[in-house]
């Protein structure tokens, strides 16, 4: 399918924050209308026509031929945009191509990536004389209700709709998959003088060919600057993973979201941010190793909040690279060995304990044991190794990264290397057996 962006309005309430067209307005270092085309991207679109109006020249010199962004874009002006949107949709009809499907969304509505794969993927739901729309009847969830199109709403079918409806039981997200009845419905509301979209989907929906897909993942309609703080809110905490540790969860994300956020409008990478990470473990081992617990405990610690940027930098921004996961991992082994070693190191300086050198060890064999586990789950039995889900007790007692380093950052506070070593290496190898003991059951 192809991708019909309207990106034609003035946008006048954000525009007096931003002093920039709207679709091109900076959302966590990405504009509103490249954050769409990138997520669709990855729901496999490469094709998108963009309907300008007010600011024509600015988008399209922002934007090019799509090249930048992996796709292909062509350009549609309505040089009569002020009359409605509903003008601007008609005129995608000087490209459509006989009996095609095609997605119709907003430029400034933003929605989580989830909700276009689920969206799409329903496409295969609509005859050729029906339009598809995503709706939304978690209305208390919903974000400035009196703002939004109202539906009234029967099973999987719209009644009607209207920003006025007092009786409704859903919302319209802004989201269509169109064919070209749709066209045919904007050529007669447009021919009897109604320009809104609105108003052709009515006619479609008098008719019962307006289908909903109702959405279970989170949208907003970015209109104003109280609905952009929210959006950005919702962005950031949509990149927190279920398979996150307990310390992630409670004490690293509340950090790393917030230099996520002050790092998404600058040119770092991800890649810039692991190696920066690394080169923060390095440190540690070296404060370790030179009898500076205390220092080595607070930079184990702040390396292991960085290791969660670079992995929220990469999927707000869409910049997720296989050799990025590989490089994170690889890293990630490199550090955990020079902090342990630095600890056993200081350990056995301090005290000349053999101890020291044995303790070391076996945290050093156990600690790589968590990632090679998940690993070999996920090729093994196809799907991701989620602590909270396949560790039953032991995830109180997990040895996750996070959890690890959050041990050696308490090891250097209280100068207790030899303890906190001692507890690494047995809860990793603990860990270790009760996963292959647990996983007897799924094979």
């Amino acid at each position: 399918m192809r991708a019909v962006i309207l990106a034609a309005g003035e946008g006048r309430r954000l525009r007096s924050h931003f002093q920039r067209p709207k679709p091109l307005v900076n959302l966590l270092g990405l504009s509103l209308i490249e954050r769409n085309i990138l997520s669709l991207r990855e729901c496999g679109i490469k094709e998108f026509v963009i309907i300008t109006g007010c600011y024509d020249g600015e988008i399209q010199e922002h934007l090019g031929n799509g090249e930048k962004l992996g796709v292909i874009i062509k350009y549609l002006h309505n040089a009569d945009w002020q009359l409605g949107n509903g003008l601007s949709a008609y005129t995608f009809h000087k490209e459509y191509r006989q009996g095609e499907k095609f997605i119709l969304m907003m430029a400034d509505h933003i929605f989580e990536l989830d909700l276009f794969k689920s969206f799409i993927a329903g496409a295969e739901e609509i005859k050729e004389d029906e339009l598809l729309l995503a709706a939304d009847r978690r209305l208390e969830e919903v974000h400035d209700l009196d703002e939004c199109t109202k539906i009234k709403a029967w099973e999987n079918t719209a009644i009607k709709l209207g920003k006025g409806l007092e009786d409704f039981n859903a919302v319209d997200c802004g989201l269509f998959i169109g064919t070209g009845e749709l066209l045919e419905a904007l050529s007669r509301s447009i021919a009897g003088g109604a320009y809104a979209l609105t108003d052709s989907v009515n006619l479609m929906a008098e008719s019962g060919k307006v289908k909903l897909h109702f959405i279970k993942n989170n949208w907003v309609d970015v209109d104003d600057y109280e609905s952009y703080k929210h959006c950005e809110k919702l962005l950031l905490k949509s990149l927190v993973p279920p398979k996150d540790g307990i310390i992630s969860r409670l004490i690293n994300r509340k950090v790393s979201l917030r230099i996520t956020k002050l790092l998404a409008p600058t040119g770092i990478t991800p890649n810039q941010i692991t190696f920066l990470s690394f080169l923060t473990t390095v440190a540690s081992a070296v404060a370790f190793a030179m009898a500076s617990p205390l220092l080595g405990g607070l930079l184990a610690q702040f390396a292991s909040m960085l290791d969660g940027v670079d992995g929220e930098i990469a999927r707000l921004k869409f910049l997720k690279s296989k050799f990025g996961e590989l490089f994170d991992s690889i890293l990630d082994r490199y550090g955990d060995f020079l902090i342990v070693t630095g600890m056993a190191y200081s350990w056995y300086a301090g005290t000349g304990q053999i101890a020291a050198l044995l303790v070391g060890a076996a945290a050093l064999a156990g600690m790589p044991m968590s990632m090679l586990f998940k690993e070999k789950f996920r090729n093994v039995f196809g799907q991701p190794f989620i602590s909270e889900v396949h560790d039953g007790v032991m995830r109180y007692f997990a040895a996750n990264r996070d959890v690890r380093l959050f041990i050696i950052m308490l090891g250097g506070i209280f100068n207790i290397l030899p303890a906190a070593l001692t507890f690494l290496a047995v809860i990793a190898h603990l860990q270790t057996f009760y996963r292959l003991y647990s996983v007897r059951r799924l094979s």
